[in-house]
């Protein structure tokens, strides 16, 4: 089977989701291949500089991009960083596929236009004319290549944000109509999210083969006409090996693992998670820190990333005993236990380089109304804890809720103030209120995004605290405090967290 990743997204890391349904495939007996399109299409991409004329910055880039792409920190400083990364996006957004159809590109996201992920028809367009995409010229030539002559019966496309849908039906449209007798299974992420919303998703149907919701090892062995046979251990096939024009934008190799699926709290009322109530499944700790020292001795990373919605408690008790095997980071809920400083030192010994922790008010009764079952007193002292450790803090933080006004804004903003000594990042976002929370029931909405397939609407804030009063307030008042400023300005640009560890003293 060949499993595929469409382009764009962050191209730092494999994509873990083939990592697991190439693991339960191979443990079937299925053989595997992959093709990355956020690695291999966004370095094509890169190969197509501007036709002539340009100006001075752009045949400089031009001239530079081997070095610029073959992306290493060494003694780099965090400007040098930052303005390779400006580089990077320059180089994509100034390549001749990108300035012939007006598309905004960059190593996280893909911008079309004149079409919409979030329009069932400009889906439909792309799956019926696939060589109007950006990659086209990339993936009909990588698909023949592969296809051709091949044993393959079956292809799996994971599509698992926007910025993949355009060109991931585009694939799809392609392979069927120059493999005909090639089986499509759709699924991901955002496929799952389209499936269980209010929209009219019928169409999907039309797009591939067989379209799977949630978890997808047991679906895709079936799909392959295999008898399942357990998980298996995550693979990457080639993915890592290192070619000159080839290499994952990041200054040391990454190894995305997931130890569960879904959310064991699945309470706050924001989180789609609640109202998509995906069921929460977790391997077993042990097994999954075994299959992680392998992994490690097999690919040598420099960093791991648990791309868990959130590390499980039961995760981080057994780590504090058998390291996974080096440096690792992922999402974690503010546990009780790190309110003991002995824990978050072992935790600090088990490799825990970063934890990126989700507060998203320093208002505790907007906490109580989010339901995230967090004080901000306990906050403060883990905050506090997890700093003396030497774990490093990616907070993240939330304005405009239903429950909050300016005061309880200013009281964030004060919280955030006061312990700003023991976080390393900031996340600032303004809510989206998803289409299938229950405050949506109770307010007024209205069509926040242009497209039948939104999965967020604009409503009417009830205590009138609404987007462009909050965008006032951050622009006007968070982000002018020098302090929160600094936090801000240390965040890795397009990459975010997934590099932030590397920016750790």
């Amino acid at each position: 089977m060949l499993l595929i990743h469409p382009p764009q997204v962050r191209n730092c890391e494999p994509p873990v989701a083939l990592s697991r349904l190439a693991g339960a495939l191979q443990a079937a007996g299925e053989t595997v291949e992959f093709l990355d399109g956020a690695l291999e299409g966004f370095h094509w991409l890169c190969q197509n500089p501007p036709e002539e004329p340009v100006d001075e910055k752009t045949r400089m880039v031009w001239k530079n991009r081997e070095r610029i792409l073959n992306f290493r920190l060494g003694s780099q400083t965090f400007e040098e960083y930052k303005k390779r990364i400006s580089h990077i996006r320059f180089l994509a957004s100034s390549s001749s596929p990108a300035r012939e159809r007006n598309i905004q590109i960059s190593p996280a996201n893909y911008l079309d236009p004149l079409l919409s992920p979030l329009k069932s028809a400009d889906l439909i367009h792309s799956w019926e004319n696939p060589e109007e995409n950006l990659f086209y010229p990339w993936f009909s030539r990588r698909i023949s290549e592969i296809l051709k002559g091949s044993t393959h019966k079956h292809v799996a496309i994971s599509i698992g944000y926007l910025s993949q849908a355009l060109t991931g039906t585009a694939i799809c449209g392609f392979i069927r109509k120059n493999f005909r007798d090639i089986k499509i299974q759709m699924g991901g992420g955002l496929i799952n999210s389209l499936l269980k919303g209010p929209s009219d998703t019928v169409f999907l149907h039309k797009l591939a083969h067989n379209i799977q919701a949630g978890p997808g090892e047991q679906a895709i062995v079936r799909f392959a006409g295999r008898q399942y046979k357990g998980p298996g251990v995550p693979d990457f096939g080639k993915l890592y090996e290192r070619n000159a024009d080839r290499n994952y934008l990041t200054p040391h190799r990454i190894l995305p693992y997931t130890a569960s699926l879904g959310c064991s709290w699945k309470r706050c009322t924001f989180c789609s998670e609640r109202w998509e109530d995906n069921p929460y499944c977790q391997l077993d700790p042990e097994e999954s820190l075994l299959q992680l020292r392998k992994l490690t001795e097999k690919y040598e990373p420099g960093l791991i990333h648990l791309c868990d919605s959130e590390i499980s408690r039961d995760f981080m008790q057994k780590a504090l005993h058998n390291s996974p095997g080096t440096d690792w980071y992922g999402f974690s809920r503010f546990l009780p236990e790190m309110a003991g400083a002995a824990y978050c030192r072992k935790l600090a010994a088990s490799g825990c380089r970063m934890l990126c922790l989700g507060l998203e008010s320093g208002d505790q009764s907007v906490l109580k109304d989010l339901k995230k079952g967090i004080r901000v007193d306990m906050v403060r002292t883990i905050l506090s804890n997890l700093k003396d450790a030497g774990i490093g803090t990616y907070v993240y933080i939330m304005f405009g809720t239903p429950a909050e006004d300016m005061e309880k804004a200013l009281r964030t903003r004060d919280y955030i103030l006061e312990n700003s000594g023991n976080i390393d990042f900031l996340n600032v976002s303004i809510f989206n209120m998803p289409v299938g929370s229950e405050d949506a029931d109770r307010l007024g909405t209205k069509q926040y995004y242009d497209g039948d397939l939104s999965l967020y609407t604009e409503f009417n804030h009830p205590l009138g605290w609404n987007r462009r009063e909050v965008r006032t307030f951050l622009d006007k008042d968070f982000r002018k405090i020098p302090e929160l400023g600094e936090i801000l300005k240390r965040t890795p640009p397009v990459f975010t967290a997934n590099h932030a560890p590397f920016f750790l003293p």
